[in-house]
């Protein structure tokens, strides 16, 4: 059996104890945490009593300490990138929580350290195992609801917020801090293709200054155009999910989808008439035989166990990296564009 990794991770707040803590507490045949940094006393008080780690007040200890092999950055998002590179630095594999940095000129800067150094780093990009949209893939990928022309991802609700996310110099916003996640689910869709970008970021009912509603529109030179939508101010929420193909669709939540589709060989063929419709009848009616399933789908218990089951199997079992750099580039690179179009910087 393989060595466990190592890992240290930096900061045990909501996603360092809640998210990272918690899915590596369950992967000990793989992972043992060996070390944590966290300024509070009771935070690195908890650490200890779970997992009899060896408890840092500063970021600098743990990533000095020997034993730790693997970094795991989850602090605000404004201290990724210099964290990050003082790891890879010192000689150690790091995963920095979303997003993974505020610029493409960050992401090449973190991509050539870890270069220099020999050593692994990714982003956690840990919803692309989120269960509806692996089904949505596995369905497009199917050829059941034909050519897809339009992809369309709402994250809706009503929720002012008043915490360091609100702020801008805190590297907080909706886009990086939630559209980061399902932008990188739907670049995957995409594909390669490059694609031009349409933004509306505002501040509407939020403190800080940073943006709370989100609308990008991705239009790729190739594939189906993307709309993601993810505001707290939207009062009635719409479905998660729409997905519209030249012989059916997708609708639903992350909970429920609806597939409907039709088999196009079992119409006849259609011919333009130029002609006066007869009548003054428009249109053209036509009896398609729709079929519809309902799936359900099951909550995402296992993403965060998932996603380092891969990192366990790159570092120790010389699979590639399931997250690269470059991926999250792109997301990144959207995340810009979408910041300078609108002022957001």
């Amino acid at each position: 059996m393989s060595e466990q990794v190592r890992v240290g991770i930096i900061g045990l707040g909501r996603s360092g104890w809640n998210i990272h803590a918690a899915g590596l507490r369950d992967l000990t045949d793989q992972f043992r945490v060996v070390a944590v940094a966290d300024p509070l006393p009771e935070r690195q008080q908890e650490a200890a009593n779970d997992f009899g780690a060896t408890t840092y007040a500063e970021p600098e200890q743990l990533i000095a300490d020997e034993q730790v092999e693997l970094v795991v950055v989850a602090t605000p998002s404004f201290t990724h990138v210099p964290l990050a590179l003082a790891a890879l630095g010192a000689g150690k594999h790091v995963v920095i929580e979303k997003p993974m940095a505020q610029s493409v000129e960050e992401v090449d800067q973190l991509t050539a350290a870890a270069e220099q150094a020999g050593r692994m780093v990714t982003c956690f990009q840990n919803n692309r195992f989120e269960p509806s949209f692996l089904k949505i893939r596995e369905i497009i990928d199917s050829g059941r609801i034909g050519e897809v022309v339009l992809v369309r991802r709402a994250i809706h609700r009503f929720a002012r917020r008043a915490d360091w996310q609100t702020l801008r110099a805190k590297g907080g916003g909706e886009l990086p801090n939630t559209v980061s996640h399902f932008l990188d689910q739907l670049l995957l869709l995409v594909g390669d293709s490059p694609v031009s970008v349409f933004a509306d970021l505002r501040r509407t009912v939020s403190a800080g200054d940073a943006e709370d509603h989100v609308k990008l529109v991705l239009r790729p030179e190739k594939g189906p155009l993307v709309e993601v939508e993810s505001s707290a101010a939207i009062a009635y929420p719409q479905d998660h999910w729409l997905i519209a193909g030249t012989a059916g669709g997708i609708t639903g939540s992350m909970s429920e989808l609806k597939v409907r589709w039709f088999d196009p060989a079992a119409l006849p063929e259609l011919e333009a008439d130029p002609d006066t419709p007869e009548g003054r009848k428009y249109g053209y009616t036509e009896t398609i035989d729709w079929q519809e399933e309902t799936i359900e789908v099951p909550p995402p218990a296992q993403r965060t166990q998932n996603y380092y089951r891969t990192i366990y199997a790159t570092l120790r079992e010389g699979a590639d990296l399931f997250v690269t750099p470059a991926s999250v580039r792109r997301q990144i690179g959207v995340i810009a564009e979408a910041r300078n179009q609108t002022g957001f910087l």
